[in-house]
């Protein structure tokens, strides 16, 4: 600085300073701008940040809120003002207030825990929502708080909801399935076994863990384990997500039964397997049950066929004995021959009668009958059955032990059994005939396996003979087997019993113990009906003079019938079928009986008796058939309502059969189709 006097002069220090003072200001105003500058452009970001995250954001602070961004106000479903006003409990759902609370104060309390949680609020609408919670200790205005993320989890819980309703069901669904369950994760543990699977086989999860394990124990055999096992194994690996297939096995259960099992395994679309079983021992016993029922019909058929031509041809030849019989001196040196022939063929019927019983379509004639009665009365013939060193006793119920039956059949059941025990007997010993009564129930039929309800009327043959392995037990009904050497027994004795007992519509148990003896117990349908023990009307063998159409179209018994007939006065005439038998009767006049065969080519007996009948409806019919009796009936024949005879034909029981029916008044029957 210049003086006036042009000397230079330095700023005083206060200058300086000032100058000093205001650069520096200057310089701080410029930072301060910058600072500034720097700030908005950092709350921008942080205000864009808070407003436009999808989160919820908060601030925490003595149960208040004291800050809420955008997103956090569409959350909860509140107003700002209310927001910030109201304390923040105010918009927890009353269940959840305690839970909420007391986690925000251990939180602000610096403890350590799980800070994300779910819980719910209510709206303003009264609406409920979920929301997860995340949370950080801050500070906000030189104060603890608590910064706090929340977000909607609504959708997703009514998702989770839904799908643990849908757990919920389908575990219900297993537990309760009729057919048993076990799921099993890739690497072969079980980790699902329902109850019916431990109510099938007795395991849980804690008895077979895994596979390995499984396979043990299900299948002891080393042998039959293996075989399971490949098949397994095969299976798993060629299937895929969806694929089944059926496999059945023989299981040992936890208990050591056996039964038999139907697994059907599944492939998930996780790589889990899906396994289920269901015991099929049952079935599988009816099935076999169902085989020996058709295998039984099948011979039956054939038997019953096989009765037919043979009852025809004894017809003929026990008639023709017959014949020669009455005509011959008892003093004939042939007397004896024929006499023979007719005890032959009488073998021969018995034995016809033997198969038509095993098919089950022997004519059976149903009334009342006292199985006590007719033990009591059978007891001599049993006894004749037996050898001497065997010992036959009785034991008979008190009670009525009346069943409807057929006699003949019921005393064929007594004689194959007698005889059957006897034979089992070689050194003797006891045989014991007993009846008692049996009132079946459900218990009945479920601890037995068998029977209707009912009261039924039990005969027990029980002998101390020398007994029968299970093997032998399981195939004794069957046709033709038999335990005898070769020419000593035909196989049919037991599964004729068994015939007749179905036929009674009745059932036949067996239990035996080698070297101890066997017991079988026939039971049949009591009924409270009289049995009748009147004896049957005898009528005597007498000629006659009447004229009779025989229609017959087997040639034999046709001739024999004629010759027998025209012996003892009647007049005959022939007719070879049906529409021949009708135009006889057209032809003739007088015609006092007709002789039809049921079954006949052209007509059968029933359309001949119907066609006659129109003509004359006092005409007197006898029918005649050497077919089972089913097919008779097939044939609208009953022999309850209309006359009928069996063959083969015996010379006497025709006679009387002939004149029982021309000596009744005449009666008018009618055939329903």
């Amino acid at each position: 600085m210049k003086d006036p006097y042009g000397t230079h002069q330095e700023p005083p220090d206060e200058i300086l300073a000032l100058k000093q003072r205001i650069k520096e200001l200057e310089q701080s105003e410029v930072e301060r701008r910058e600072i500034e500058k720097a700030l908005k452009e950092s709350e921008e970001r942080y205000r864009q940040l808070v407003e436009g995250v999808s989160k919820g954001v908060f601030v925490a602070q003595d149960g208040m809120l004291k800050f809420v961004n955008p997103m956090g106000v569409e959350i909860l479903g509140h107003s700002q003002h209310d927001l910030t006003t109201l304390p923040f409990t105010h918009f927890i759902h009353p269940d959840d207030r305690n839970m909420v609370m007391e986690r925000h104060m251990r939180r602000v309390t610096g403890e350590k825990f799980a800070t994300r949680y779910d819980f719910r609020i209510l709206t303003s609408g009264g609406n409920i929502r979920w929301v997860e919670l995340d949370s950080v200790t801050i500070q906000w205005e030189h104060r603890p708080a608590v910064l706090v993320f929340i977000s909607d989890i609504t959708d997703r819980k009514q998702a989770e909801d839904e799908i643990l309703l849908e757990r919920e069901k389908l575990k219900t669904l297993s537990d309760n399935a009729p057919f048993g369950m076990v799921l099993l994760n890739k690497a072969g543990c079980f980790t699902y076994i329902n109850p019916k699977f431990t109510d099938l086989l007795g395991y849980d999860l804690s008895d077979i863990p895994d596979g390995r394990t499984w396979f043990k124990k299900a299948y002891p055999d080393t042998e039959y384990r293996r075989g399971a096992v490949s098949a397994w194994l095969k299976d798993f690996s060629d299937a895929g997500p969806g694929a089944q297939k059926q496999k059945v096995f023989t299981v040992t259960c936890k208990d050591g039964t056996q039964a038999i099992m139907r697994f059907t395994p599944s492939v998930l679309a996780s790589g889990d397997y899906l396994m289920t079983c269901e015991d099929i021992t049952e079935l599988r016993r009816l099935e076999s049950h169902l085989r020996q029922a058709q295998k039984m019909e099948s011979i039956g058929t054939l038997t019953g066929g096989v009765a037919h031509d043979f009852n025809n041809i004894l017809s003929a030849l026990m008639g023709y004995a017959s014949l020669m019989q009455v005509k011959m001196d008892k003093d004939s040196p042939l007397r004896p021959y024929v006499d023979q022939v007719l005890s032959a063929s009488r073998k021969a019927a018995d034995l016809t009668r033997s198969l038509l019983a095993f098919s089950r379509q022997q004519p059976v004639t149903l009334a009342p009958l006292d199985m006590n009665t007719t033990i009591e009365s059978t007891k001599k013939l049993l006894k004749r059955l037996l050898t001497e060193d065997i010992e036959l006793r009785t034991s008979l119920a008190k009670e009525d032990t009346v069943v409807m039956a057929d006699r003949s059949q019921i005393d064929q059941i007594l004689f194959n059994l007698v005889t059957n025990a006897r034979d089992s007997m070689p050194k003797g010993g006891t045989l014991i005939v007993k009846t008692g009564i049996a009132d079946m129930d459900s218990r009945f039929t479920r601890a037995h396996g068998f029977g209707k309800p009912g009261r039924y009327v039990v005969i027990t043959i029980l002998d101390t003979g020398e007994g029968m392995d299970e093997a032998t037990q399981g195939k004794i009904f069957d046709p033709f087997f038999t335990t005898k050497e070769t020419g000593k027994g035909t196989g049919l004795g037991l599964a004729i019993v068994y015939s007749i007992v179905k036929q009674h519509e009745g059932y036949i148990t067996v239990y035996s113990e080698l070297n101890r003896g066997t017991a079988f117990r026939i039971y049949l349908p009591a009924v409270k009906a009289r049995a009748d023990h009147e004896e049957n009307a005898i009528f005597p063998v007498t000629t006659g003079n009447e004229t009779i159409l025989i229609a017959e179209d087997n040639e034999e018994v046709r001739r024999f019938m004629r010759e027998a007939l025209s012996e003892y006065g009647y007049r005959i005439i022939e007719a070879i079928d049906g529409e021949d038998a009708i135009n006889k009767f057209n032809l003739h006049g007088g015609i006092d009986l007709i002789i039809v065969d049921s079954v006949m080519p052209k007509k059968n007996g029933r359309e001949v008796y119907e066609e006659i009948h129109r003509i004359n409806p006092r005409i007197k019919v006898l029918f005649t058939s050497g077919y089972t009796k089913d097919i008779v009936l097939n044939k609208g024949i009953e022999d309850k309502e209309f006359d009928f005879i069996a063959k083969p034909l015996l010379l006497d029981e025709l006679l009387r059969k002939i004149r029982e029916v021309l000596d009744r008044h005449p009666r008018n029957p009618s055939l329903s189709g």
